[in-house]
């Protein structure tokens, strides 16, 4: 359970939509398994989303509730369009919260503008109102959105992290995707042989390495080391599990396995060079395959893999970084907030998750929902290792709460990895970046349990 904690922010562009919210009946119809939260079937709704997919559910809440005028149509300006509203007590019934222009979460919880998303949960599901919708979504998804314990957040994207690389260049080498990390070191000398830079990343954005090691750590001595670091304890960045994560990658460096000129190339850059082949692994999170697909090499065959245990003693084996993003509000002063959390529960339908994967090629948090749909081979591979996962998901959230601390941490991963620090000053380094933000008073002060 997390308290007082900002909600991870997608970084997509957005959509609103615009039309009036009927009110409610002063005399709605009573609840049943079918209608939990009394929806008042002629009673209008609006939604307003940063994504197109946020009105996927539209023309299900249509069909349940024919005489509902649904609307909702695409902005990128959330904040500039909804701020006004909010304060003037008359929000929209929904949002989608995303993009650059999204407003801030954790400003709205505090000015009581959301309502408590418990009754959601607890809801039957749209398929089968005799299993709750908590139950249908992915463990350890639900976090990101609490504050003092209570869900004002729903995220609806999972967003998957691991190592990506070209499923046609393994087959031409004969090369097997590592077990563990002492396979991806040799795997590394071999491609290293074959005079493909093994390994990649943005130095320019050192802050996706670094989220490679945090999870190496997590996946070496489990969910409580990166609890430790969120919650700022006294000396957690020198956990035993973390020191072993940037020794492992200090290898990399070591021996000569970092592909030329990495520590000066941007997120597109790194990227390039591995649709190029001139790098055989690079760590980034599932939105790869849509950044980039513009050049993705046809038959490249890109794949991710989950970053390989230290050894096989790890308490995570199949642990995998997941970052639940997409936060889906419901306002507390929407004129239609029962509509609002229906319009919630189709959302978290199987069938409107499916389409959301299809369409925008990304995976959501509810569970299963992308089984059996025809998707790319990254998408597959990311979705197959969510699956696998299982509750062996990692998440952490101070580098969202102290923005500071997580740029340090990239910051100074980029360092070591260039040859610049020891494995001892990285760690140091960090430890005070931490302990600075703890012992300064004016910095609001978050924790997870």
């Amino acid at each position: 359970m997390l308290r007082r904690r900002t909600v991870l922010q997608g970084a997509v562009a957005g959509v609103l939509l615009t039309g009036c919210s009927g009110e409610e009946q002063a005399t709605g119809p009573t609840t049943s398994p079918e209608n939990p939260f009394g929806v008042s079937g002629d009673s209008a709704l609006e939604v307003v989303v940063s994504e197109e997919y946020g009105g996927y559910a539209a023309p299900q809440y249509r069909k349940k509730y024919p005489h509902a005028n649904v609307a909702a149509t695409p902005t990128k300006q959330l904040r500039d369009l909804l701020q006004s509203r909010f304060a003037a007590g008359s929000p929209p019934d929904v949002v989608l919260n995303t993009g650059d222009k999204a407003l801030a979460t954790n400003r709205l919880v505090a000015d009581n503008h959301l309502a408590d998303l418990q009754p959601l949960l607890d809801a039957g599901s749209w398929e089968n109102t005799g299993r709750p919708v908590k139950e249908a979504l992915l463990p350890g998804m639900l976090d990101a959105g609490r504050y003092d314990g209570t869900l004002r957040a729903l995220n609806y994207i999972a967003a998957v992290y691991g190592f990506w690389y070209s499923a046609k260049l393994f087959e031409k080498h004969s090369w097997d995707v590592p077990r563990t990390w002492p396979e991806l070191l040799a795997l590394g000398t071999e491609m290293k042989a074959a005079r493909v830079g093994p390994f990649t990343y943005a130095g320019v954005h050192p802050y996706y390495v670094f989220e490679a090691v945090l999870t190496l750590a997590a996946k070496t001595g489990g969910h409580d080391v990166v609890k430790r670091i969120d919650n700022l304890e006294d000396r957690a960045w020198g956990d035993e599990s973390v020191t072993r994560a940037i020794a492992a990658f200090g290898e990399l460096t070591k021996r000569g396995l970092i592909a030329q000129g990495s520590s000066q190339l941007d997120h597109i850059g790194s990227q390039t060079k591995l649709m190029t082949s001139k790098a055989g692994l690079l760590p980034c999170g599932n939105w790869l395959e849509n950044e980039m697909k513009a050049v993705i090499p046809q038959n490249f065959g890109l794949t991710m893999f989950g970053i390989p245990p230290i050894d096989t003693s790890s308490a995570l084996p199949r642990g995998l970084h997941v970052a639940p993003t997409a936060p889906l509000l419901v306002p507390e002063k929407a004129k239609n907030r029962a509509g609002g959390f229906e319009y919630l529960r189709a959302m978290l339908s199987k069938d409107v998750a499916a389409q959301v994967t299809a369409e925008s090629n990304q995976l959501t948090v509810v569970r299963g929902a992308a089984d059996g749909l025809e998707i790319s081979t990254a998408l597959r591979s990311a979705r197959d290792l969510l699956t696998a996962a299982g509750d062996q998901t990692i998440t952490w959230y101070f580098a969202d709460w102290y923005r500071e601390l997580g740029k340090a941490a990239g910051d100074v991963t980029g360092q070591f990895l260039a040859g610049g620090l020891s494995a001892g000053e990285w760690t140091a380094r960090i430890q005070a970046a931490a302990d600075k933000v703890k012992q300064d008073k004016a910095v609001t002060k978050f924790h997870r349990d």
